[in-house]
């Protein structure tokens, strides 16, 4: 294609834009509206959308397959998932006039002009190879489209026109105007344009790749399946977190984010628009590379970055490779310009205006045209911007990529990250830790990214980037600290930008804190975070309160001959004398002032003043400014500082943050200045001392108050030993007092009865600081603790008694205990012995069986009174969760219905739902079925005819679980002892054997525990009912909170029948324990089950069998009464058969041997343990044959 043709649509290109940013300035309410400004501020954003991501993705795809994602999908996560950060900054970039990512920083941090100069430089330095990107870029495709290769030429150089042109357009779009802060419709509404052409050039690419893929052999889906097969880089997440975090700090992304964001509500809408904008370009990449692949990968002579532009000259259609052009074109245009305008801000506010406030500060009082020089020194920023660009790309001649060269600078900007997010959450960050940690940073990216970039283009020599400088092997700037280091972190396999961001990033971050934990922020400094770390929480003072006189309109700064035309003149010298009256004319109006030119100034019109020069040339410069221009007002430089310093005016001033903070404290609080002049107040300090509305206010004399104190006697002062003195002599004695800065504390009681102690404090600056606490309470607790040492010895004996009655408790109870014990165990005895003389079989049967029962009796006594001992220990806790109570209920019925029908009782089950809803209950699910089963169990032991019901109804927002029965009822002597340890109701038949005495009891302590009431009812020769009642759970919030209440239903269930297939057969079981007699009985059981069981006393004996043993299951005894424990053991076991499953067997039932055995995923089983529980343990150990 003719270059003529192409340089005459880049020109007529760029005068549209200017027409279209003419018309946006012009007509600026119409891109305001809400309807409009949030689509031009979504699609401004794509501004990030550089020539990188319109040329250089497409090369990365066809390179690297998906490794062209992150720079997409970091955007995307941000909005998705950061948005309120973004919003965050916004809202504090707009209460403070901020004008670049380093204005903001440094207002952080104390408005210290090194930081924001510390920024702008590194931002700058950031720039030059991503500007260098946008150069390669158009010249690489003016290239591809016109043929024309003059790189090699000094002046025929294309990419010097191409910088040139767009250093031009920056100085024409972005140096109109001096006041930084305000927006530029028109601006933005270019660049929104600029990115629907960019968007609908690629979608016209992908198009027609689509279409020529679709009339290959192979299908589209398949050539992009081949790309996707590669799979995603090495650097793949670090290079989507450097997106995210590029899209908060790249200057211009800073600048269309934030400095131009007019309504914090735009960024919501943002999401959808700007995520969607991101989705349909990344769609379109992988079709334009898969077709570029196809075309040119046999022929090499077109780089994958120019498939955009080759893929529809090579098919013909030179009109939609103009288009394209003219898209790659509008992606580097509309980046060049926004970085230009962002850059050139930074450069003249917090580089050049304060080394020329500082060197030449008479040029001002002369009344030099500060705004022209302004506008002069960001052109000239703008000018040197480009060449430095132009000569970093001419260096790199095109040897590195396109993406790399933008990942580099992803890198560089990314060490503003750690401040950003610091100052925005971080209330102990310091202003010292962020410089320190950005010089640390940047100079690890340097040192691994920038430089090794130079060495590969021929700038430096590349011996020290293969062994190092001075042969040291661990200073490589790709494998920092040497191979080991990389292995231990897994850098081994890193590229170079991951490699480098990682370090830069960790040091920036890492000296950050370290710093600022060592040097905290003064006091200047958290006081100026306060509007950062909580922008949309900020204060007003409330209708009530006075406000500072100072900083009232209208009331003058004292000493001082300053007026507000002078504050005016220097606004016009600096933003342009319509901006200023337009500024000044609409404060006057909003506070209700007439604006003549002999007003005088107050703090206010300062702190306007300051704001609209903030806009304009920087906060930091805005300070410097200031105090130079109003030298010989009337003020003293200290008065100046004083007054424009913002934690002098939350000080003096009474300003939001300080009011917020007094009115949210018990105390009442009054703090006087070094003049003893009232500078602060509470209203508890008003109603404590019930001053007179109007009082109190900004510049009293603390001497009035005083006099006022004594007269009217609050807190009872006119009793001090000085009470015979006049009060004027009085007042003088307190103010020599505070003057002198002695610290003091009193208490005093008022005529109500309350305490208040008054607390008075020096401030390092001469003034005084007094609280005034009521400390009634404490008081009065002091007072009672009196009482009860008084009456100690009285309750002292009343103790002793109460403890020998729980001692003669303690006796009854070990008595029964002893009776109850040693009646099962003698049983045993004798069952054993007729067992020993017996010959049949069937009579050994029938005895074994009845030294079974007697053993589970006494099993279950000695398991109630465990159980008693915990509860009333506080030793078990509950685990209240949202239970199914139908769950619960029905396997209830499957564990009684069967023991009903065989002693033919009828077993029912009622639960009244409302409307046939699900029922959930709030409780914890093992404990309450607990109750329950001792109900059922008592219900079927006694009762001899008719049946059982188990019910459920709703009462209110709780449930009435019932079981009644038939039986012979219990006689109300006895009803009010069923919950005795050991009483039992003599009845003249047992169904069941005789209970223990010990299940109503535990169920009383377990109703305790969960707070839920039971209940008893019985008539003799009708029957009985017990009840608990627990409390009802919403459905949804069951089904967010539930338990397994299937699993405690079916703990206690019965393992199921065994059949003549054994599934335990041939299993390899290791059991460790210290007593022979337990081995022996375990050797003998598990052979029963065909189980090869390999015993060991100890836990050399237990490691020599692992060695030479395929194990499936280990049994270790917990108590081995060696220096290790049961836990120990298992783990020294695993070590040597790893994977096999374990299991605590231990008497030991405490919570916290379980929670400590699931820490370390193993089982525990309770001794006595039942063969049942252990077959089922074994057969979920089990492996699966082959």
């Amino acid at each position: 294609m003719p270059a003529i043709w192409v340089i005459l649509v880049s020109l007529l290109y760029a005068a549209m834009l200017f027409a279209v940013a003419w018309l946006g300035d012009r007509h600026a309410s119409l891109t305001q509206r809400d309807g409009v400004r949030p689509v031009i501020y979504s699609l401004a954003l794509a501004v990030y959308c550089s020539s990188w991501t319109f040329y250089g993705a497409v090369g990365t795809a066809a390179r690297h397959g998906l490794g062209y994602l992150p720079i997409y999908l970091g955007p995307m996560l941000l909005f998705l998932l950061g948005w309120r950060m973004l919003e965050r900054l916004a809202l504090v970039a707009g209460q403070h006039n901020t004008v670049s990512i380093a204005d903001f920083i440094a207002s952080r941090f104390g408005r210290a002009p090194r930081l924001a100069a510390l920024v702008a430089l590194i931002a700058l330095i950031a720039a030059v190879p991503y500007l260098a990107l946008q150069y390669q870029a158009v010249v690489t495709s003016l290239g591809v489209l016109t043929g024309l290769d003059a790189r090699g030429q000094r002046w025929g150089d294309p990419a010097l026109y191409v910088a040139a042109i767009m250093a031009l357009f920056a100085i024409l779009f972005g140096t109109r105007q001096v006041d930084a802060s305000e927006h530029r419709p028109g601006l933005m509404l270019a660049v929104a344009l600029e990115s629907v052409i960019k968007l609908l050039a690629l979608l016209a690419v992908g198009v027609l790749a689509l279409r020529w893929l679709g009339a290959q052999p192979h299908s589209a889906g398949q050539a992009i399946a081949q790309l996707i097969q590669r799979g995603p880089p090495t650097g793949f997440v670090a290079q989507t977190l450097l997106a995210f975090a590029a899209m908060l700090c790249l200057p211009r992304q800073f600048h269309v984010a934030v400095v131009e964001c007019g309504d914090v509500g735009d960024i919501r809408r943002a999401r959808w628009l700007f995520g969607g904008y991101l989705l349909l370009i990344s769609l379109m990449v992988l079709p334009i590379a898969a077709a570029g692949q196809a075309l040119f990968h046999a022929a090499g002579s077109v780089t994958p970055d120019s498939f955009v532009l080759a893929l529809p000259l090579s098919l013909g259609h030179e009109g939609l490779a103009l288009v394209a052009y003219i898209g790659g074109f509008s992606a580097a245009t509309g980046m060049v310009i926004v970085v230009s305008v962002a850059l050139s801000n930074m450069v003249s506010n917090d580089l050049v205006m304060p080394w020329l406030l500082r060197r030449q500060p008479q040029r001002l009082a002369a009344g030099a045209d500060t705004a022209a020089l302004v506008l002069w020194v960001r052109r000239a920023a703008i000018v040197l911007l480009a060449l430095l660009a132009y000569g970093y790309s001419r260096g790199m001649d095109g040897r590195m990529p396109l993406a790399s060269l933008g990942l580099m600078a992803f890198a560089a900007v990314a060490q503003f990250a750690p401040a950003l997010v610091a100052g925005l959450y971080w209330p102990g960050a310091s202003r010292r830790g962020v410089e320190a940690g950005l010089l640390a940073g940047f100079a690890l990216w340097g040192y691994t990214l920038l430089l090794p970039s130079l060495a590969e283009s021929g700038w430096l020599d590349t011996a020290w980037i293969e062994h190092g400088p001075w042969g040291q092997q661990w200073l490589r700037p790709h494998q920092l600290l040497g191979s080991s280091v990389g292995l231990v972190l897994g850098s081994a396999d890193w590229d170079a930008i991951t490699h480098g961001t990682f370090w830069s990033l960790l040091a920036n971050a890492a000296t950050l804190v370290l710093v600022s934990l060592r040097w905290r922020p003064s006091l200047t400094e958290q006081m100026q975070a306060q509007p950062f770390l909580a922008p949309q929480h900020a204060p007003r003072p409330g209708a009530g309160q006075a406000q500072p006189a100072a900083d009232q309109p209208g009331a003058p700064l004292q000493a001082s001959r300053l007026r507000v035309r002078d504050l005016q003149t220097v606004a016009s010298r600096i933003v342009g004398q319509r901006t200023a009256e337009r500024a000044f004319a609409e404060h006057a109006r909003r506070h209700a002032l007439t604006l003549s030119p002999e007003l005088r100034a107050d703090a206010h019109w300062l702190r306007l003043t300051e704001l609209l020069l903030a806009g304009a040339v920087g906060a930091a410069s805005a300070r410097l400014l200031l105090t130079r221009a109003l030298q010989g007002s009337g003020m003293e430089l200290a008065a100046i500082v004083s007054v424009l310093d913002e934690a002098g005016q939350e000080l003096r001033f009474n300003r939001d943050i300080l009011l917020a903070t007094l009115e949210h404290i018990d105390p009442g609080v009054s703090v006087v200045d070094a003049e003893m002049r009232l500078v602060a107040w509470n209203r508890r300090y008003q109603q404590l001392f019930n001053y007179p509305a109007g009082m109190l206010y900004v510049g009293r004399s603390v001497a009035d108050l005083i006099a006022h104190n004594l007269r009217h006697d609050p807190l009872g002062l006119a009793h001090e030993p000085a009470q015979h003195l006049p009060i004027e002599e009085q007042v003088q004695k307190r103010i020599a007092l505070m003057r002198q800065g002695r610290a003091y504390t009193l208490v005093r009681e008022l005529r109500d009865g309350r305490f208040i102690e008054m607390r008075g404090h020096p401030l390092p600056n001469g003034g005084y600081v007094t609280s005034y606490s009521d400390i009634s309470a404490f008081k009065h607790a002091e007072r009672k603790l009196r009482d009860v040492n008084e009456t100690l010895e009285q309750r002292v004996a009343q103790r002793s008694r109460e403890l020998a009655a729980a001692h003669e408790s303690r006796s009854r109870y070990l008595t029964a205990i002893s009776h109850d014990v040693l009646q099962p165990i003698h049983a045993t005895r004798l069952f054993a012995s007729a067992l020993r003389e017996e010959a049949h079989p069937a009579q050994m049967r029938q005895l074994a069986g009845q030294i079974d029962a007697a053993l589970g009796a006494a099993e279950d006594l000695l398991d109630g009174v465990l159980d008693i001992s915990r509860l009333d220990a506080g030793a078990l806790q509950p685990d209240i969760q949202a239970i199914d109570l139908h769950a619960l209920l029905g396997a209830l019925q499957q564990q009684y219905a069967p023991l009903a029908a065989k002693r033919r009782l009828q077993w029912r089950l009622r639960i009244s739902a409302r409307h046939g809803a699900p029922l959930w209950v709030r409780s914890d699910a093992r404990l309450l079925r607990r109750v329950l089963q001792n109900f059922a169990a008592n219900a079927l032991r006694y009762t001899q005819h008719g049946g059982v019901l188990m019910t459920a109804r709703p009462r209110g927002s709780a449930l009435l679980l019932q079981v009644w029965d038939t039986g012979p009822g219990i006689p109300p002597a006895h009803l009010a002892r069923i919950y005795d340890e050991f009483h039992r109701y003599q009845q003249v038949f047992d169904w069941d054997g005789r209970g223990l005495g010990l299940g109503l009891s535990i169920c009383q302590r377990i109703a305790r525990l969960l707070q839920h009431p039971l209940q008893a009812r019985s008539t003799l020769g009708r029957g009985s009912m017990f009840a608990i009642t627990v409390p009802l759970v919403g459905g949804a919030a069951a089904q967010r909170g539930q338990g397994s209440p299937g699993d405690a239903a079916h703990s206690g269930a019965a393992p199921a029948a065994a059949t003549a297939f054994n599934p335990l057969q041939g299993m390899q079981v290791l059991c460790l324990d210290n007593s022979p007699d337990i081995l022996q009985g375990m050797q003998a059981l598990l052979g029963r089950w065909g189980i090869a069981a390999h015993t060991a006393l100890n836990l050399q004996q237990a490691l020599d069998i692992a060695a030479g043993t395929a194990l499936d299951c280990l049994l270790v005894d917990y108590h081995l009464h060696e220096r290790l424990d049961g836990l120990a053991a298992l783990q020294a076991l695993r070590q040597a058969r790893p994977g096999t499953p374990g299991a605590l067997v231990t008497a030991d039932g405490s919570d916290q041997l379980k929670a400590q055995a699931a820490a370390h995923g193993v089982v525990v089983l309770n001794k006595p343990i039942k063969p049942a529980a252990l077959r089922a343990f074994l057969l979920a150990q089990r492996r699966p044959a082959g």
